[in-house]
């Protein structure tokens, strides 16, 4: 948002409590109080005027955002060790460096604990697409 559309100010009175939750939700949010109550004025209470049904919005802050990125790097780190060791476990079976009953066996649990990984990470993926749809308020 440019400055030169902040054309209007807007001035009112808090209770110190109320004020002091606002302090508190923009160190947060990492927001200064302005673009904290720009974001709160953009969502709406009533999404659907046809219906009047009101629907979920999400608001998701810069803070938020690093949060799950952090989680999906880690998640990918993870998973990215697991499919070494269980490159690892078909290298040494392959060669005959070990017995292959054991390693298969290994093998196996690694495959299916990575089925489940993959498919927690699916599930992710799409949790975070429907965030998006429903994403109204935008950083500028």
């Amino acid at each position: 948002m440019s400055k030169t559309n902040k054309v209007r100010t807007l001035s009112f009175r808090l209770a110190e409590n109320d004020y002091q939750k606002l302090v508190e939700r923009c160190r947060k949010a990492e927001l200064s109080k302005s673009m904290y109550l720009r974001y709160l004025i953009r969502i709406p209470i009533v999404c659907d005027e046809a219906t009047g049904e009101s629907a979920p919005c999400v608001v998701l802050d810069k803070r938020s955002i690093r949060d799950i990125s952090r989680e999906l790097t880690r998640w990918g780190y993870h998973y990215n060790q697991a499919v070494h060791a269980m490159n690892s476990i078909n290298y040494y079976i392959a060669h005959g460096k070990n017995d292959s009953r054991l390693l298969d066996a290994k093998a196996e649990c690694i495959e299916v604990e990575l089925a489940a990984v993959n498919r927690n990470a699916e599930r992710i993926v799409y949790e975070i697409a429907k965030l998006q749809d429903k994403m109204i308020v935008e950083a500028r």
